[in-house]
């Protein structure tokens, strides 16, 4: 760093910070009004902190504190401003970080305030107008590499000790992985670009430096950084930047002691998270899962590790999966099918033979996939995306997700170049879950959705948003499984199967389609051509907003609706397409046996309210063993489990799988948002009875 010419700096009056400590807030806020928005522990500014800790030089010494609750950061404001504030800036959190750099500054005007995160664009033009007219309140950005702001963070309080919190000394010289709008010339400075951190064990946890003992007591999740970076250019992601390709990792002996510092203190039923972009693809992670496989030996935990795993390398990751005992899902994040639009985004793909080759083994081991699709990428069809769909879901993929494509600050898909190149046509809508008023101030986040392009009409996105919805509900992570393979044994693929249950909607029952009709209507209303028409109409709203009946997550909230709150009306609805489906084999077996398996969903389905479902044991008769079909993997036909006689089966909740699901809703809220956001963390047998015993004598009602 370049030595300061204290000559241009104002001689200050002594202050108390001459005798005490510099005291820093950091702070990873998530919105937590609707429903807690952002569920790990704040490892990004844990990070920060001991970093700065153990390698900024000051006399006086530094009190850092870190945050990742809203009002728990107002409270310490109000107590005490501190020095500096330093705000992680995600698409989910910004403008809640900047209302409270705006309320620090009208405490104490002389506060340091930094902002970091990925949230930040990739052309210098573009920075430049980000910190003029997006970052309002904020001093300095600090930017580091992608998904590294250590260094940068070091050097910038290095350099506020040095000129002894003077922002007019401090701006003197550019400062390496910063940059800021000088106050005094109005001119934009960036600091040179710092390097990234080769060897991981250089930051110090904030696990055992004990930062983050305040939140095993919460219903938030561990999440752990193993590696950094990723060697994929996918053009939609901002971690596709090229200085972020290469690899580096924490040593296995840093990972384990805190593995047991977690697992000696977390509940056995809170997730473990990796913030890793492709955990599994690496001989590094096979000695990780062998030592979570001790971890769940001798603690019971984990149960459910969520991450993204990695985009190749298979067999390597379902190795992996077997190690971990099927805590651990497969996430297959194709996005597109297409080999068009892959070249596009600048992405390649597993062959779908290969993948259809993993499925069949995930399947085998009774593991979880996911498959990950997105809408209207630059050349994506309708047609050709159904048929991306239809793949997945013929390979055997159970859970799949079609997401929306947001054009992310800091991705190469959202500069202007790209924009033009693929004429992509967007909207603002407010980011599910993610407002709320903690200052006095309503804080609104906003995020860009690319709607339609030359491909992919506005009316199409649409039409395959209400097609994912019915996905969502019915087919992902085997919700109504058995009807499916029903289905399948008569000769009906998933896919067509859910292409006919949006071609009969006319006739679902009304408390069905009324939640099909308000998701599609919700889906036009929530798009808005400017961010400030999407605030206003958000504050007019706003108190709907907060209690869950206007906005959220559309897709989240309905399938929730649909799933758990008219699963009667779901039931009655499948029972009638399927019928329709397998109408050309219409004999008395096969109605019996349709009838058996929805008697069967029926009897062993959690529902809202929970507190009343999980409570309950209801009992239903049936000719059938549908439980032991599933059991044997669907190997024979339905008519194998057949009695000969009607029997009485009755249920019971595993005792487990209650205590997760009351934890959940103690921490989330049982409501569709909250549901919508812990139950990504479960399996969907997690939220089903299971048969208790079998009657062998007929009974009749």
């Amino acid at each position: 760093m370049a030595s300061l010419d204290w000559s241009r700096c104002p001689a200050v009056e002594t202050t108390d910070r001459e005798i005490r400590r510099t005291l820093i807030y950091l702070a990873d806020l998530g919105h937590n009004q609707v429903t807690i928005s952002s569920d790990v522990y704040p490892l990004g500014v844990g990070n920060l902190a001991t970093y700065a800790q153990a390698y900024v030089r000051s006399p006086r010494g530094l009190d850092i504190r870190i945050f990742r609750e809203p009002q728990e950061l107002k409270t310490a404001i109000d107590a005490q401003s501190p020095d500096v504030l330093g705000l992680s800036s995600y698409s989910w959190n910004h403008h809640l970080a900047l209302e409270f750099a705006r309320y620090t500054k009208a405490k104490k005007s002389e506060t340091l305030t930094l902002m970091g995160g990925p949230n930040f664009p990739l052309t210098l033009p573009e920075q430049e107008s980000w910190l003029r007219h997006g970052m309002p309140g904020i001093d300095i950005a600090v930017r580091g590499p992608t998904y590294e702001g250590e260094r940068a963070f070091r050097d910038i309080i290095q350099r506020y000790i040095d000129a002894d919190g003077r922002l007019e000394c401090i701006q003197q010289e550019p400062v390496p992985g910063n940059m800021w709008i000088d106050r005094r010339t109005d001119e934009f400075v960036a600091g040179s670009e710092i390097e990234r951190i080769a060897d991981l064990d250089e930051i110090p946890s904030p696990y055992l430096a004990g930062l983050m003992d305040p939140y095993f007591a919460t219903g938030y999740l561990p999440m752990l950084a193993i590696a950094r970076g990723c060697p994929f250019s996918c053009s939609f992601c901002n971690s596709s930047v090229p200085s972020n390709s290469r690899i580096y990792r924490h040593s296995l002996k840093n990972l384990k002691a805190e593995l047991v510092y977690i697992a000696e203190r977390v509940r056995p039923e809170v997730a473990l998270t990796f913030a890793d972009d492709n955990f599994g693809m690496y001989d590094f992670d096979e000695e990780v899962a062998d030592f979570i496989a001790y971890l769940q030996e001798r603690y019971g935990w984990p149960r459910y590790i969520r991450t993204t795993t990695g985009k190749n390398r298979g067999e390597r990751i379902i190795s992996i999966m077997r190690k971990v005992r099927g805590a651990l899902p497969m996430t297959a994040a194709v996005q597109s099918m297409d080999p068009l639009v892959l070249k596009n985004i600048a992405r390649s793909n597993i062959k779908l033979d290969t993948y259809t080759q993993i499925q069949t083994e995930v399947r085998a081991q009774g593991m979880q996939s996911y498959g990950e699709m997105i809408l209207c990428l630059p050349g994506e069809s309708k047609e050709t995306f159904l048929k991306g769909i239809r793949d997945l879901m013929n390979a055997g993929v159970t859970r799949i997700s079609a997401h929306q494509l947001m054009l992310l600050h800091g991705a190469p898909l959202a500069t202007p170049e790209s924009r033009d190149r693929f004429g992509l046509k967007t909207m603002i809508r407010v980011v599910a879950r993610n407002i709320g008023d903690y200052t006095g101030e309503p804080v609104i986040e906003t995020e860009e959705m690319v709607v339609s392009t030359p491909t992919f009409s506005f009316e199409e996105y649409l039409d395959v948003r209400v097609f994912h919805l019915l996905l969502t509900i019915f087919y992902y992570e085997g919700n109504f499984e058995e009807a499916f393979e029903f289905a399948r044994q008569q000769g009906v693929t998933a896919f067509d199967l859910v292409m006919r249950m949006q071609s009969m909607l006319e006739s679902a029952p009304a408390a069905f389609r009324k939640v099909i009709d308000d998701f599609a209507g919700e889906s036009r209303e929530e798009l808005f051509h400017t961010r400030e028409e999407c605030v206003a109409w958000a504050r007019e709203h706003f108190a709907g907003l907060v209690s869950g009946d206007v906005g959220g997550n559309l897709l989240s909230k309905y399938s929730m609706l649909g799933r758990f709150y008219a699963a009667e009306a779901a039931l009655e609805f499948l029972c009638h397409v399927l019928a329709a489906a397998t109408a050309q084999t219409p004999c008395a077996d096969t109605v019996e046996q349709m009838q058996a398996v929805i008697g069967y969903l029926r009897g062993v389905m959690l529902y809202v309210p929970f507190s009343k479902s999980l409570h309950a044991a209801p009992a239903w008769d049936s000719a059938y063993d549908i439980e032991a079909w599933s059991n044997d993997k669907y190997s024979k036909p339905l008519a194998a489990y057949h009695f000969g006689e009607v029997r009485r089966f009755r249920t019971v909740v595993d005792e487990k799988c209650k205590a997760l699901i009351e934890n959940r809703i103690r921490t989330f809220g049982e409501h569709p948002a909250g549901l919508g956001k812990f139950t990504r963390t479960m399996f969907a047998r997690d939220f089903r009875r299971s048969t208790a015993g079998v009657e062998a004598a007929t009974l009749t009602n």
